[in-house]
């Protein structure tokens, strides 16, 4: 048998060989000058390795490092490439049994790993990865060691390509939060000046996009993100990514362009790969239905709607249970459609966080209001309540689905955020229960209830949590007691947390018209007609 495997082996060596010329022109990913040492048949699938894992394809990346290890045994960056692909820094996600079984397969003991690397930068690359996937049970830990070790590898190497990339992720990973400025800034710029160098690099202008992904910055990411949509092209996390500058300006055209790509790619990946509906992309679908929304596409949202609730029927994971609802709520927010079919698809909420539970709980709320049933619509308040004590006083872990990654990310930090979240949605239908009863002075009390807890939240990118952003909400209860002026202000502070946001223009167009401000209400008219210029006539409808 052994002969046979030999020859079966050297056969597969030799295509590759012959194929090796044109490798490199068969995929655009973006370019890396990282040459590890290794035999030249295994480096192209090193290489595209690399890039690959740069673009966030982590599965992709695995199997391109698993062939550079065949083809060449010894190539020891193939294994680290291995070990890296199974951490996910950004959306705080780490397999630790594979990736120390990728370094399991170049040696036992670290020391022996490290002794294999023949460079000095592959040396500390190695071994600062022993201390990211180290003995410590504790994420954050080994995240702030890897961290360290990587910033005295960048105090040797500053020209390194892989060792500016990954040091910048690392800063990220060890500070998740977007008030971390200080680090924040010093990994943009040891991205800026890597991009500077290599135009062509995936993770710099990745990396700089989640850097920048923040209403209040964004601006400073919309070069990266016009060149990343543009270099990795076959890459389906790439031609999403891109869209978190996007919609963090509230530019919804290249929101939708960028989205509509990366579900095009990633149904044929899935296809290609005979994945199943689990493997669909479901995080760009959701961003894509949000820019439609956004510009009064409604019928085209509508279609994807019934889509996701159709995969929902065959598949009742808390994945697409959660895209299903978040879908399904910002639909009858954005469209107003309160009588449609569209309320009557249920969404079990079990394995939902709370904020997302409150969520569904909201929407069933403002169809009974819509619909004159008041008592019901307390009973909902209540029942928001009861659920946001039982999540404070468990102080557990929730399942955090608005990342990009196809499996549940567990979070035990956050809790705060999405109990305040949470809260302001009850206030808010507190708010409008209020103005519907004609109580408004209660009414107002409410929503600025409801804008001091938003307040105190973080950005979270994507479509918003808050389905009906409390500053655009209190606006509108403003505009119903005729007090316009300070309606704009309010709609002026949402339009700082979701730029060029349509109901909010809106609203501002409205309070604007009713104060005699004809000038102002013809520009902002102009940006809200930019949004709907191809809208369905029932949203430019809303504008007369």
């Amino acid at each position: 048998m052994r002969p046979v495997k030999t020859i079966f082996y050297t056969c597969i060596i030799v295509i590759l060989c012959f194929s090796i010329g044109t490798f490199a022109q068969d995929y655009h990913l973006g370019m890396s000058n990282f040459k590890a040492t290794g035999d030249d048949v295994a480096q192209p699938y090193f290489e595209k390795g690399l890039l690959l894992l740069h673009n966030f394809e982590y599965e992709a990346a695995a199997q391109e490092f698993e062939m550079a290890q065949l083809l060449d045994p010894n190539f020891a960056m193939a294994y680290w490439g291995e070990a890296m692909c199974y951490n996910q820094p950004l959306w705080r996600q780490q397999d630790l049994v594979k990736a120390k079984g990728a370094l399991y397969k170049l040696a036992v003991k670290p020391a022996d790993r490290t002794e294999k690397a023949q460079t000095a930068v592959e040396k500390g690359l190695l071994a600062s990865v022993e201390l990211l996937f180290g003995e410590d049970g504790n994420l954050e830990t080994r995240n702030e060691k890897y961290k360290n070790a990587m910033s005295e590898l960048y105090s040797r190497f500053p020209q390194h390509e892989a060792v500016a990339s990954f040091y910048a992720l690392s800063i990220l990973a060890a500070s998740p939060s977007n008030n971390e400025k200080e680090a924040h800034d010093e990994a943009a710029r040891i991205l800026h000046t890597l991009n500077a160098v290599n135009p062509q690099h995936p993770g710099a202008l990745n990396y700089l996009m989640h850097i920048y992904d923040n209403p209040a910055v964004a601006y400073k990411g919309k070069n990266a993100a016009e060149q990343y949509v543009q270099l990795a092209t076959d890459s389906k996390y790439a031609l999403h990514a891109p869209s978190h500058i996007f919609l963090a300006t509230g530019d919804w055209e290249k929101t939708r362009t960028s989205n509509e790509a990366a579900w095009k790619a990633a149904e044929a990946w899935v296809k290609k790969n005979k994945k199943s509906l689990e493997d669909r992309d479901y995080h760009s679908l959701w961003w894509l239905h949000y820019g439609y929304l956004q510009q009064g596409k409604y019928k085209l949202a509508l279609e994807q709607l019934a889509n996701m609730n159709r995969d929902a029927r065959y598949s009742k994971s808390e994945r697409m249970r959660f895209h299903l609802a978040m879908m399904r709520g910002h639909f009858l927010v954005e469209s107003g459609m309160w009588f449609s079919d569209v309320t009557q698809i249920s969404v079990p909420t079990m394995g939902f966080s709370i904020s997302a539970k409150n969520m569904c709980f909201f929407v069933d709320a403002m169809v009974a209001i819509e619909k004159g049933d008041f008592p019901k619509v307390q009973w909902y308040i209540n029942q928001m309540t009861d659920q946001r004590m039982v999540e404070q006083n468990a102080k557990t872990s929730f399942n955090d689905f608005r990342t990009y990654s196809t499996t549940p990310v567990v979070r035990t930090s956050g809790l705060e955020q999405e109990l305040l979240l949470a809260e302001a949605m009850e206030w808010e239908l507190r708010a409008i229960l209020a103005l519907k009863t004609n109580k408004i002075d209660e009414a107002m009390e409410n929503a600025k209830k409801a804008v001091e807890l938003e307040e105190k939240t973080q950005y979270e990118p994507g479509p918003p949590v808050v389905l009906k952003p409390s500053y655009e909400l209190y606006g509108e209860i403003l505009i119903a007691s005729a007090k316009y002026k300070e309606a704009i202000v309010q709609f002026d502070r949402a339009l700082q947390r979701a730029p060029n946001r349509s109901l909010a223009l809106l609203g501002k167009l409205q309070a604007m018209k009713k104060l005699g401000d004809h000038e102002g209400a013809a520009q902002i008219k102009s940006l809200l007609m930019k949004n709907w210029q191809n809208a369905d006539e029932q949203a430019r409808a809303l504008m007369q």
